[in-house]
């Protein structure tokens, strides 16, 4: 089968760092590390596992990151190569172990690619599998597969980059007809936003700000008009970002290239900007809860600006080094900033609530058609370098979330 691989192998590496100094377009193809390969297509490790025929495979930013090399190596450990990219999806059963009963050849689903100790058959579970908390799980390098906390990290099950990959039973949910693929593939980035938001509850208060109008802060913005019922306020970069929040109802959006947005956004909360002796201005009061969705050194300065004392920030934009943060309004302000990986299951008024099944409902119901023209972009797999490139340059063709689908998907 045809599918983008990762290969982190020191020589590709490097010569892979190299080229991408010199353009983004020279990181992948041969001797790179992503590259388009015909490999074998993944066995079922199990008579509970599936098949899966990918259908879309959207690109996340945690593999923008990936493909351009900057991943944290500390996050190397969790992960095996090589191995096929991709964990937002939506496709099709096309082969079922016997011991399968939760779906069938020919179910339309979508996939949560978390590998827990339930998937890699861990037992006993560990404290966080138990508790609710997967995405927290202490187990995944071990097991009966190879190192990797979700689809699209692991040697030898696949990802949604390829033509088919393989997904443990548990993991599996059908995808009722009337929803379409590009609402569908949503489901899994969306998750992860419901899962803070439900987890934190309460404590998001009554006025949000999302930083970074992408994909996720977008999908951040809907679940927060959705189940927290917020005012919310988005500091977004494009004006096609900006449409897209106000069309999901966002109470009011700040561009960041009019005039002052640090004025804007004091003014949305009624706060008072104050001059340091040197720096950047600071803020007296803000908001009760900040998401941050762009993972840049500016959008966590802000974020600790512009967050009310004993607030909350939540960090969804894959920071990894933050060299030149000024911590100082953490401690100042006491504020809690809650790091966020994928989905998880908490208790709601005593009712243990999976994220991921959740956001299908989500998807499923009156939020899907609102949610569907966030997939601006669907490319063939052969193209996935231009489907990169589309990604990365997001303003000269108003991309939000691009996916890689087969010819019968695929449309720019």
């Amino acid at each position: 089968m045809r599918a983008v691989v990762f290969d982190g192998a020191i020589p590709r590496y490097l010569a892979t760092r190299a080229a991408g100094a010199v353009s983004r377009r020279l990181l992948t193809g041969a001797c790179r590390c992503t590259q388009l390969r015909e490999i074998p297509a993944p066995s079922l490790p199990t008579d509970r596992w599936v098949r899966v025929e990918t259908r879309l495979g959207g690109i996340c930013g945690s593999d923008l990151n990936l493909v351009s090399l900057h991943v944290s190596p500390s996050a190397s450990p969790f992960s095996s190569f090589p191995f096929v990219i991709g964990h937002e999806n939506v496709g099709t059963v096309v082969d079922a172990g016997v011991a399968v009963t939760r779906v069938a050849r020919g179910d339309r689903v979508v996939v949560n690619p978390l590998l827990a100790c339930s998937v890699r058959g861990i037992e006993p579970r560990c404290r966080h599998c138990e508790d609710g908390h997967p995405s927290r799980c202490e187990h995944f390098t071990d097991g009966a597969i190879a190192p990797g906390m979700l689809l699209g990290t692991t040697r030898g099950l696949g990802g949604s980059w390829g033509e088919a990959f393989v997904a443990h039973e548990s993991q599996v949910f059908r995808v009722p007809d009337h929803v379409s693929d590009r609402a569908a593939v949503l489901t899994e980035p969306l998750a992860c936003v419901v899962s803070p938001v439900l987890e934190q509850g309460a404590a998001l208060g009554e006025r949000a700000l999302v930083i970074g109008a992408g994909s996720m802060g977008l999908l951040a913005v809907a679940a927060l008009k959705a189940l927290a019922r917020a005012e919310v306020t988005v500091l977004a970069k494009h004006a096609f970002q900006a449409e897209h929040a106000e069309r999901l109802r966002a109470d009011r959006v700040v561009m960041m290239r009019d005039g002052d947005y640090f004025a804007a956004l004091s003014r949305a909360t009624g706060g008072r900007l104050l001059k340091p002796i040197l720096g950047p201005r600071i803020h007296v009061g803000g908001f009760d809860a900040t998401f941050v969705c762009v993972g840049t050194e500016g959008a966590v300065s802000d974020a600790l600006r512009f967050t009310r004392a004993g607030g909350t920030i939540v960090l969804l934009g894959n920071v990894a080094r933050l060299s030149r943060v000024d911590w100082t309004p953490l401690w100042a302000k006491e504020l809690r900033v809650f790091g966020s990986l994928c989905y998880n299951a908490p208790l709601r008024a005593g009712v243990r609530q999976d994220a991921f099944a959740f956001a299908l409902a989500q998807v499923s119901g009156p939020l899907g058609s609102s949610l569907e023209p966030l997939v601006t972009h669907v490319v063939p797999m052969d193209d996935f370098s231009q489907a990169l490139a589309v990604a990365q340059g997001r303003a000269g063709r108003g991309a939000i979330k691009v996916a890689l689908g087969g010819p019968a998907q695929s449309s720019a």
